[in-house]
């Protein structure tokens, strides 16, 4: 099992993400809200990024899902902080999947024998999922 981080720029959507995502949710591991910056503006800030993986970090690591822009460039850096700080990054991911979608897919099959590759692989599906069937 991963532990997982949301990064969205809005604090509350990231939070019912989570809700949501906590219904497939099988077993007992890291699901942390990342998300939100100092004064609960909307945007993102690397360093409680950075707070956020080292409360989700488990052994086989942790799987970041993010929204849009600067999500994904904050937590890059928040990812680069770790690394300067002698902390070894090669199991912490950005999740190149869609927030809500992506979240309920890695939670439902985060399992004890998942590590951060075998999600990343089975997340890869839904970039070009159709949610339409016509």
């Amino acid at each position: 099992m991963v532990g997982f981080v949301v990064v969205s720029h809005s604090k509350e959507l990231a939070e019912a993400v989570i809700n949501l995502a906590n219904e497939m949710k099988k077993y007992n591991f890291p699901l942390i809200n990342g998300s939100g910056t100092d004064g609960d503006f909307l945007g993102s800030n690397p360093l409680t990024i950075k707070e956020s993986i080292l409360k989700a970090k488990i052994d086989k690591g942790v799987l970041i899902f993010v929204d849009i822009g600067s999500s994904v460039l904050n937590t890059q850096v928040a990812i680069d902080f770790l690394a300067n700080e002698g902390i070894n990054t090669e199991n912490i991911k950005i999740a190149d999947a869609p927030l809500v979608e992506g979240l309920i897919a890695g939670v439902a099959i985060n399992d004890e024998k998942a590590d951060i590759n075998s999600i990343l692989d089975e997340l890869k599906e839904f970039k070009t999922f159709s949610k339409l069937t016509y």
